[in-house]
């Protein structure tokens, strides 16, 4: 049961660092439709949100951004922040610019992460299963 437990707990690490990676692919999807939109249509603000929450890919994204809801640290997640509190409120050309930053930022972070998780993902599983066999054999 130990073994199963301590197990289970490497699962539950890696299946949060493949969180991470698909939670940053959702935030570049939301970046690149954005800019997408600024450029060809200039839509208002309430239009850009509303197709982005319409957006089947996005039907489980928590647009609040929440900290406790995001697999990010606090300042990934306030960059976040700050792209949804910028569209709108300046000159298209700016905010273009700041989408352009924060895609580029966005894809350096996933592949740090793809990285990361490619080269400790087993490490996760393995320490798992064998803190379950060391528990066990010194209980017994």
């Amino acid at each position: 049961m130990i073994i199963l437990f301590s197990s289970s707990l490497g699962l539950m690490a890696v299946k949060f660092k493949k969180k991470q990676l698909s939670y940053i692919d959702s935030l570049i999807y939301i970046a690149q439709k954005m800019q997408l939109m600024l450029s060809s249509t200039s839509p208002e603000t309430d239009e850009i949100m509303s197709e982005l929450k319409n957006d089947d890919r996005l039907k489980n994204f928590d647009f609040e951004l929440l900290d406790e809801n995001c697999p990010l640290s606090p300042a990934e997640n306030d960059r976040s922040k700050m792209l949804f509190n910028t569209v709108g409120k300046y000159d298209l050309d700016c905010q273009l610019s700041y989408i352009n930053q924060y895609i580029g930022y966005f894809k350096m972070l996933k592949q740090e992460y793809q990285e990361y998780y490619n080269s400790h993902y087993k490490l996760y599983l393995v320490f798992g299963l064998f803190s379950g066999v060391l528990i066990s054999v010194l209980l017994i």
